[in-house]
């Protein structure tokens, strides 16, 4: 066994512009951009996009999943929040600064918290 296993971003945006949150077209086009440009990874299959949580208007929004060949993207957005918790987690490397910049432009975040983990 050599290196980690892989790679793991969580990304936590906040102050974000609540249309984008709920607007699956740029949802759908933000996740093929962030896989296709930014992580440069071969996605697998279609990004599954589904409007959730509406008993209760905290959990309200979107969440989405788009594997990948390495492993996948994971995303819960809140409208009413205007938040968006993003889980990047990949076999192969990337940059976790690219990731983050790309995600706060996307969703015009107001500010971030990332936590990157090496996974064993």
């Amino acid at each position: 066994m050599t290196g980690p296993f892989g790679w793991e971003l969580l990304l936590d945006l906040f102050e974000c512009e609540e249309a984008i949150l709920s607007d699956e077209a740029r949802l759908r086009s933000f996740v093929e951009t962030l896989c296709d440009d930014v992580l440069k990874m071969r996605r697998y299959g279609d990004c599954l996009i589904t409007w959730f949580g509406a008993e209760d208007i905290d959990t309200e929004g979107f969440s989405l999943v788009q594997l990948i060949e390495t492993s996948s993207v994971v995303g819960h957005l809140s409208p009413h929040r205007r938040a968006a918790y993003l889980d990047v987690f990949s076999c192969r490397r990337f940059s976790e600064d690219e990731v983050a910049k790309f995600a706060q432009a996307s969703f015009g975040a107001g500010r971030v918290e990332t936590h990157f983990i090496v996974r064993g």
